[in-house]
């Protein structure tokens, strides 16, 4: 009981943090809607649980932002910030395309960049990256990846969570049938904070 009050409590202070980064005068528009995003992101860390091989509380859990980066500066409020006891680091990748044509191939055709890429925990995949949506969630087919985005026929496509703008608020809708081929778990109080499920719902823990 007092793990599932703790947790409502976290979703809370979330929550009012996001009303404050979006009262913030001196940000732009583009600039709040990010930091709010890149907060979510982080907070998702903490109510989805990752396949216990993938779990290593030595290893830090990796965020990764591929393509053209919309956030800026927007995760330095979550450097050196723990997530369920293990450090978070926040990885760039260039687009999909430009990845393939770099010169940095190994012999066998492969970029180091793109092994780095499916070793991420969550990967936020930016708008730029439209084109080659298919390419990339294909690279994550067989890999515990909380694949975040924000574009329209995300979660038709195979993504996990995608965010929506509703009356000027940031939110986010799921696909539980995705999550779960990815062999994660979203919990049930972050389901509620949904603004759209599809897929069967299979989260049951608290």
């Amino acid at each position: 009981m007092r793990i599932r009050v703790y947790n409502l409590i976290v979703l809370a202070l979330v929550l009012f943090a996001t009303v404050l980064a979006a009262e913030t005068p001196t940000d732009s528009e583009a600039s709040r809607e990010y930091q709010i995003k890149a907060a979510f992101l982080y907070n998702f860390i903490k109510f989805v649980d990752w396949p216990s091989e993938t779990s290593d509380s030595s290893k830090p859990i990796i965020i990764g932002i591929i393509g053209k980066d919309p956030f800026g500066g927007a995760f330095e409020p979550m450097k050196d910030k723990p997530a369920k006891e293990r450090k978070v680091i926040v990885k760039w990748f260039k687009g999909l395309d430009e990845l393939e044509k770099s010169s940095q191939m190994d012999k066998s055709g492969k970029h180091p960049q793109i092994d780095d890429i499916r070793e991420c925990n969550l990967l936020f995949i930016c708008s730029s990256e439209k084109e080659k949506l298919k390419e990339t969630m294909d690279l994550l087919k067989d890999r515990s990846v909380l694949t975040v985005a924000d574009m329209h026929g995300f979660l038709e496509a195979g993504g996990i969570v995608n965010f929506v703008i509703e009356e000027n608020k940031v939110g986010f809708e799921i696909n539980v049938a995705a999550a779960k081929q990815a062999k994660l778990e979203i919990r049930s109080n972050l389901l509620r904070l949904a603004k759209r499920i599809v897929g069967e719902d299979v989260a049951k823990k608290p």
